[in-house]
């Protein structure tokens, strides 16, 4: 019988912090680093992306970027000047930013569960947020602040 011991929020948090380093280092070639908490006005105008995710652990992820940044990720990502890349592309690589991030959070701390990510989609970041229960971690970039969230229930 597998016993399942939940994460603490230190141990959450750092896994979160990680794979989001990771992430946007490798993949997108960004600088990042970790920044003092960001208000509610500052989350306000974010683009979101959610990801339920359930197995060993059952819950939400959550990340809100800046508009500047959702930018350039995709446009770095995908290999194109930004004035080329069409707002529904920026939001598919916001979502397989969000996925990709997600996994590898939950991968570090579930290593030996069958963890289930649902389909990323489209979400209102400040109002997420807002909402409670999120433990966040804060992250700035040249280009804007990006947001991570988790709740776990």
């Amino acid at each position: 019988m597998t016993v399942h011991v939940r994460p603490t929020e230190a141990e959450l948090g750092a896994a979160v912090a990680e794979a989001a380093r990771s992430v946007l280092e490798t993949m997108f070639f960004a600088e990042v680093e970790a920044c003092a908490p960001l208000t509610a006005e500052q989350q306000q105008n974010m683009t979101g992306v959610a990801v339920q995710f359930d197995g060993g652990m059952r819950g939400e992820f959550l990340i809100g970027f800046d508009p500047r940044v959702a930018g350039v990720l995709a446009s770095g990502f995908l290999g194109a000047d930004e004035a080329d890349v069409s707002p529904a592309e920026v939001e598919q690589v916001l979502c397989e930013t969000a996925n990709m991030i997600c996994g590898a959070a939950l991968s570090h701390i579930e290593a030996e569960d069958h963890m289930r990510l649902g389909t990323p989609g489209p979400a209102d970041a400040a109002s997420g947020f807002a909402s409670g229960g999120w433990l966040q971690e804060f992250f700035v970039t040249p280009d804007g602040n990006i947001v991570t969230g988790v709740r776990l229930g």
